[in-house]
């Protein structure tokens, strides 16, 4: 036990750090460290119908701006990219399948409708950027990045989700943060923004954040990192969260609990 946790605290010294990362430790410092090491088998368990549309979506998306957007790429040929990336066997049952691939097909359809005609301004999709930050190494990726006709760069990701939240909320969103100070470095000489696509109401949430929120976040990232570099200790902090860990079946707190209810019968 005790090498497996040193060979983890020196890969943990080396590991380019996701927003996902510090947003796990934030929330669990256990959950960060075992999602680490969840098998995939073990992940998939968790991803769940929702998780899987927005993976679906995306997926179609991604390949549509590849060639050249929907001013270019037909309605069915979009629906066809998503029907590849779809994984119905994700879902709860044949319902939520059927109910989520629906809705799949629905956003599709809108979003193609409300941007055939309108001019392509992409110049980069699915861009993976890294860079150091007050010494420590992070990545992020955005699904498309557009650039307007004033030149300002528009880093976005797309989301499916119900309540996709307001410009405020966004601003203060980690994995805004991180993609806008990450963005800002790769695109240096340029004005940089980062957004969301809501795909449900299909319009574009722009993240509101100043110079001064923007230095709020960067410190706020930063002293996750320092904190996540520097653990020797990685404890459990239970919460409603769980039951959608993906790390759960792996955790020592659910582990002990479940053992002393063996106990007890």
């Amino acid at each position: 036990m005790n090498s497996k946790r040193n060979l983890t605290a020196e890969y943990l010294q080396q590991r380019r750090l996701t927003a996902r990362n510090l947003q796990d430790f934030e929330l669990c410092p256990q959950k960060y460290l075992l999602s680490l090491s969840v098998a995939p088998a073990k992940a998939r368990q968790f991803i769940g119908g929702p998780a899987a549309l927005q993976s679906a979506v995306r997926g179609a998306l991604i390949d549509c701006y590849r060639r050249d957007g929907p001013q270019q790429l037909s309605q069915q040929n979009l629906l066809d990219l998503f029907e590849q990336h779809w994984q119905g066997a994700l879902c709860v049952d044949s319902l939520e399948e059927r109910q989520l691939h629906g809705r799949g097909i629905r956003l599709l359809t809108n979003y193609h409708q409300a941007h055939h005609q309108k001019p392509n301004q992409t110049i980069a999709v699915d861009l993976r950027l890294t860079s150091e930050i007050a010494g420590h190494d992070f990545v992020a990726v955005a699904d498309r990045v557009d650039r307007d006709e004033s030149g300002v760069i528009t880093l976005l990701r797309y989301k499916t989700s119900t309540s996709p939240p307001g410009p405020g909320s966004l601003g203060k969103d980690i994995s805004a943060g991180l993609l806008l100070l990450l963005g800002s470095q790769h695109y240096a000489s340029e004005q940089c923004q980062t957004a969301i696509y809501a795909l449900r109401p299909q319009r574009l949430i722009i993240a509101d954040i100043d110079p001064n929120q923007r230095q709020q976040l960067r410190e706020r990232i930063v002293a996750l990192a320092e904190e996540v570099h520097s653990a020797q200790d990685f404890p459990t902090q239970k919460g409603q969260y769980c039951r959608w860990c993906r790390s759960r079946a792996q955790c020592p707190a659910w582990a002990s609990a479940h053992y002393q209810r063996g106990e007890s019968k």
